[in-house]
């Protein structure tokens, strides 16, 4: 009958959890308002629907471990080194600036010191899982704001670790500590660290032999209940043990398979969570106590708004980067139910507290997806209202850019954006870039390149970079927030300037025009073409051929795009020297009896019909060839024909039938 009974449980969460998927998806929303107010419907404050609380609970923590699986995939070591900064000095004064003031406005509502503490440390925290999924969906991982939440909710959960150490420290059983308890406890982590750092990946290889999927899915789950078990052997959470394996993991050359085979359970498993914290909360203290709720998430949610802030502050990010930060980290964090938790089985927090403290936490759950994707934008016109005119120009900068005119201005230093300035360079056109990520702009600097650590989306800090005597803006920025804005502001300044942008989708790519951009160039596409011709290349089809469709394709998409108003697309179009035939470049075989011969001695036109256009010469290309040009070992010829021509061409140098 047991069995029975979970057995109905689960279905009535699992289809609670499907009609909210569904539900909200269509609303535009996430999901996760809908995991949890499903939660405090079903529970024991609700209709009291579900029986087996401690089942759910266990099956939601299974949720919570493989959640720090992935994230730890998703975050290997030298991701976070390259946040290192940020983690030390925005991360920590984040913790350092909330837990006293929380605890001082416990102290403040008549809370016992012990109770103060633990209330502190667990409000501090903000929501991993909610706000890593919002960026992910946003595409907004690599922006400004995504690199500080990402680097203080690291900070946060590397001190659940601590905190659940201190917690019985408050508690009437800080007596009983134990310090072989802890010698103990550091023993089996530094165990568990050796093993996963040098035994796993000859394990996995042993197991990538067999070739089976099913043995590869196995060992993963194994692993990551594994060490989770074994963290909680030592005292610490589940979930330590299972950020620790993702993180070791992330290393490997099967870190992305890994991925791909634990998603599907971590998110049916994460659905059970967010719907058992959902059960947590007392629906009567929210319906008879609303106003104080309300006004404890209000004043709770401005503290760490304000927190995050200036914590962005101290580690020198920008003030809308700093502001959208706050936005996004407002919320309390899932980890706080862990915390309390223990606080209230330690005697530490009475009921009454603590089920203020879930109504407010389950409250600013609901309210993050509404407000995160609003964040950016938000931030934005906060800063503009504060007078905020972006980050200040060195004097040095501003003499360098009085001088210049017709230069291009490029928004990231990123990849794409130093590929962009190696070409002007090499053109020997005037360029700078300006970027908002500080090590960046260190290491730009170090390359000998002009960059301006600076916030492409403010007015100033552009007219500072001479935008109004600027030919082109080319925006390879990842914030879509930002490159909206930037777009604003650069048609504004300078109606003639030349706007290129780039983005992630083609769906994008109407609204980015009728903001004001000339071309928006879409990843997805490019990357397609990409893969398209190097297919090709692979099949033999000549490289000529090869122009021509991709030149086809891009000139089909794009006009698709535009409208009549704008005119031919500037996209470049299939050459017209290609019409009716292909460019094939066919070196000339070491053993070729054409060698040390001219093109006119092998009346090599005449016999073959191909047009030979240039020569690749010593990593030199040769144009202008004329008909006494002696064919040298290691000549590259253009060539020019149909595909018969070309072959009789190819003939011809080989100096027999292919």
């Amino acid at each position: 009958m047991t069995e029975i009974v979970f057995l109905q449980d689960m279905l009535i969460l699992l289809t609670l959890a499907l009609a909210n998927a569904w539900l909200f998806s269509r609303l535009k929303q996430s999901p996760i308002i809908g995991y949890l107010a499903a939660g405090m419907l079903v529970g024991p404050y609700g209709f009291h629907l579900i029986r087996g609380l401690h089942e759910v609970e266990v099956l939601a923590e299974i949720g919570v471990i493989l959640l720090l699986f992935t994230i730890g995939l998703e975050f290997p070591f030298s991701r976070i080194l390259r946040l290192r900064r940020l983690m030390l000095i925005g991360g920590v004064a984040q913790m350092t600036l909330s837990i006293p003031l929380i605890w001082a406005g416990g102290r403040l509502l008549g809370l016992a010191n012990g109770a103060a503490w633990a209330l502190g440390m667990a409000l501090a925290l903000s929501s991993t899982a909610i706000v890593l999924k919002l960026l992910l969906e946003r595409g907004e991982m690599d922006t400004g704001h995504g690199r500080v939440s990402l680097a203080i909710l690291l900070v946060q959960d590397l001190c659940v670790v601590f905190f659940l150490v201190l917690l019985p420290f408050l508690g009437e059983g800080a007596g009983q500590f134990s310090w072989l308890a802890v010698l103990n406890a550091v023993g089996l982590m530094g165990g568990l660290s050796l093993f996963v750092r040098y035994l796993l990946k000859p394990l996995m290889r042993g197991v990538l032999r067999t070739r089976s999927p099913e043995l590869f899915r196995l060992t993963l789950l194994a692993l990551v209940l594994g060490t989770a078990w074994i963290t909680s052997l030592a005292g610490f959470s589940l979930v330590l043990g299972a950020f620790l394996a993702g993180l070791f993991l992330a290393e490997s050359d099967y870190s992305h398979q890994a991925m791909a085979d634990i998603l599907p359970f971590r998110d049916t498993f994460l659905a059970l969570f967010f719907v058992s914290m959902g059960m947590l909360v007392d629906i009567r203290l929210l319906a008879h106590s609303w106003h104080l709720v309300l006004a404890c998430f209000l004043l709770l949610s401005l503290l760490k708004i304000g927190t995050v802030s200036l914590a962005a502050l101290f580690a020198r990010c920008p003030l809308r980067v700093s502001l959208a930060s706050g936005l996004i980290l407002f919320q309390v964090g899932e980890f706080s139910f862990v915390l309390l938790k223990q606080a209230s089985g330690l005697g530490l927090v009475d009921p009454q507290p603590y089920q203020l403290a879930l109504s407010v936490i389950a409250l600013s759950m609901v309210v993050t997806p509404l407000l995160v994707p609003r964040a950016p934008a938000l931030a934005a016109t906060i800063a503009r209202l504060m007078g905020h005119k972006g980050a200040k120009l060195e004097a040095e900068t501003l003499e360098r850019t009085a001088n210049l005119d017709g230069h291009v201005i490029i928004a990231g230093y990123g990849l794409s954006g130093r590929n962009v300035g190696r070409i002007l360079r090499e053109m020997q056109i005037p360029y700078l870039f300006i970027e908002l990520n500080g090590e960046s702009v260190r290491t730009g600097r170090k390359a000998g390149e002009f960059i301006v650590y600076g916030d492409a989306t403010a007015p100033p800090v552009l007219e500072a970079l001479g935008i109004k005597r600027a030919r082109a803006l080319v925006l390879a920025i990842n914030d879509p927030g930002a490159l909206t804005r930037a777009i604003r502001a650069g048609r504004e300044l300078n109606p003639d300037l030349y706007i290129l942008a780039r983005t992630r989708y083609r769906a994008e790519l109407d609204y980015l025009r009728g903001l004001g951009a000339d071309e928006v160039i879409p990843d997805e596409l490019e990357a397609s073409l990409q893969l398209s011709s190097y297919l090709l290349r692979r099949f033999g089809i000549a490289e000529g051929r090869i122009m021509q469709h991709l030149a086809r394709l891009r000139r089909a998409h794009y006009s698709q795009l535009r409208s009549p108003q704008q005119g031919a697309s500037t996209e470049v179009p299939a050459l017209s020297v290609l019409e009716g035939g292909q460019l094939e470049y066919q070196a000339v075989p070491d053993d070729s009896p054409c060698l040390g011969r001219t093109l006119a001695e092998l009346a090599f036109r005449s016999s073959t019909g191909a047009m030979v256009l240039g020569v690749l010469r010593h990593e030199r290309t040769l144009y202008n060839v004329s008909p006494d040009l002696q064919l040298e070992q290691g000549d590259t010829l253009i060539l020019l024909g149909s595909d018969e021509e070309i072959q009789r061409a190819r003939q011809l140098l080989h100096g027999h039938p292919l």
